[in-house]
C-alpha cells in the first residue's frame, strides 16, 4: 500500500482543536505527522498530540529526513496523511531534500481582512522561503476551516 497526503499546511500551533477535529474528519487522514525538528525527542509533546487526536489514529513528530523516509516506506495497509509543518523554513527545507506536494495550506491570520499582499503579514524571509517553494511548482492558499473557500490570491506573484 502506499501513502497518500490529504492535506499539508504550516501552522505554528502544530496540532490543535480546529487542525484535529474540523481538517480530520473532511480530510479523513489516519496518520498526523508534525515536522518540526525542534521536538522529535520531546515525549510529553507526542503524548499531548495524541490525546488531541482519536486513538485509532497515530500522530508522530518527524524531523525533515524522518518525514522522507516515512513517505518512501513501503507498507501493508494505506496511510491517509496529514502534514504540518512548524513553519516554512522547515518546509522550504523539506522541499530542498525533495518533498514535492501540489499545494500547501496556511491559516488565515487573525486580522484576515487588512491582508492584501504577502509583506502585511510574513517577513522578508518568509516571503523568501515562500517564493523558493513556489518556484518549484507549490501553490499556496490561506484556508482555516474546510467550508472556507481557498484563497490563493495574496501568493501570486
Amino acid at each position: 500500500m502506499s501513502v497518500k497526503i490529504k492535506l499539508v499546511r504550516v501552522d505554528n500551533r502544530l496540532l490543535h482543536a480546529t487542525v484535529a477535529l474540523n481538517w480530520n474528519s473532511f480530510v479523513n487522514a489516519n496518520f498526523i505527522a508534525v515536522v518540526d525538528p525542534s521536538h522529535i525527542d520531546d515525549p510529553f509533546l507526542a503524548k499531548v498530540l495524541q490525546l488531541s487526536f482519536p486513538k485509532k489514529n497515530g500522530v508522530g513528530i518527524f524531523s525533515v529526513e524522518q518525514l522522507i523516509n516515512f513517505l518512501e516506506k513501503d507498507r501493508e495497509e494505506k496511510c491517509n496523511l496529514m502534514i504540518i509543518f512548524k513553519n516554512l523554513e522547515v518546509l522550504r527545507e523539506a522541499v530542498e531534500k525533495g518533498f514535492v506536494i501540489a499545494e500547501v495550506q496556511l491559516p488565515y491570520p487573525a486580522s484576515r481582512v487588512m491582508i492584501k499582499q504577502l509583506d502585511a503579514y510574513f517577513s522578508p524571509e518568509e516571503i523568501e522561503h515562500i517564493r523558493y517553494i513556489q518556484e518549484k511548482g507549490t501553490k499556496f492558499f490561506l484556508q482555516t476551516a474546510p467550508h472556507d473557500s481557498k484563497d490563493y490570491s495574496i501568493f501570486k506573484q
